[in-house]
């Protein structure tokens, strides 16, 4: 029964694609937002999304370009026309899904804090009073910080990606660093001077690909094969 899904789903992607003489689709990421895009010496991106978009386009038979840029720059730029969809996992708002298209959920959106590796562990809200929390400008972390900040008593610091906001900790700038799950482990797992708190924020919510309102077609296509390398195991293995 499992294969025959999976049969059915790849023959319903298989309907769908465009030529393969279509032109490349452009897409855009966040480049410094590790272990999701993360710089290679010799000036290319890797990383989880990377990978996964690599897979998207071979599902879908249309080479997909990437391109590196501050995550501020991203939104801008998809509703300008420049890209053909974002790479970068967007956690799902419904401001967002009023904004541009948004596929089905890829990857959980829960959320831990870094901390200095000499400082007390936290377990509670309570002790961020007074603290200063660094996270990366534009996204849904600093949005949630702030919206909560009145209610926690901290003050919320933005940096251009989410290493500077790491970097902002261990430089003492900031007391923690909101960032996703996945982001905090590699960055600590990297660096001894930080550490993960035992604090974390469970927001119910997932990681999307952004696609331009004028590219309905395109949005099917792509969550179509997204749904097939969730369904074949393929999007837990990059994980």
């Amino acid at each position: 029964m499992h294969r025959k899904l999976l049969a059915a789903m790849a023959l319903a992607v298989s309907v769908a694609l465009p030529a393969l003489a279509d032109a490349p689709l452009k897409s855009a990421l966040d480049g410094n937002a590790p272990p999701y895009a993360m710089p290679k010496m010799d000036g290319s991106i890797e990383g989880l999304t990377v990978d996964m978009t690599r897979e998207v386009s071979k599902r879908i038979g249309r080479e997909i370009t990437i391109q590196a840029m501050g995550f501020s720059a991203l939104i801008p730029a998809l509703q300008a026309g420049t890209y053909d969809m974002l790479s970068v996992p967007f956690v799902a708002t419904q401001e967002r899904s009023e904004a541009f298209l948004l596929t089905e959920g890829i990857w959980s959106a829960d959320l831990l804090f870094l901390l200095p590796s000499r400082a007390e562990q936290i377990t509670s809200y309570a002790q961020f009073k007074g603290k200063t929390i660094a996270t990366n400008k534009g996204n849904a972390y600093e949005l949630w910080a702030r919206e909560k900040a009145a209610e926690y008593g901290w003050t919320v610091e933005t940096y251009g990606s989410l290493s500077d906001a790491a970097q902002a900790v261990q430089a003492g700038r900031a007391y923690a660093a909101l960032l996703h799950t996945a982001t905090r482990f590699l960055i600590a797992k990297r660096n001894p001077a930080v550490k993960a708190s035992e604090l974390k924020v469970q927001t119910g919510r997932f990681y999307s690909y952004a696609i331009p309102k004028r590219s309905p077609e395109l949005r099917a296509q792509i969550e179509q094969a997204i749904e097939c390398i969730k369904a074949d195991g393929t999007a837990a293995r990059l994980y």
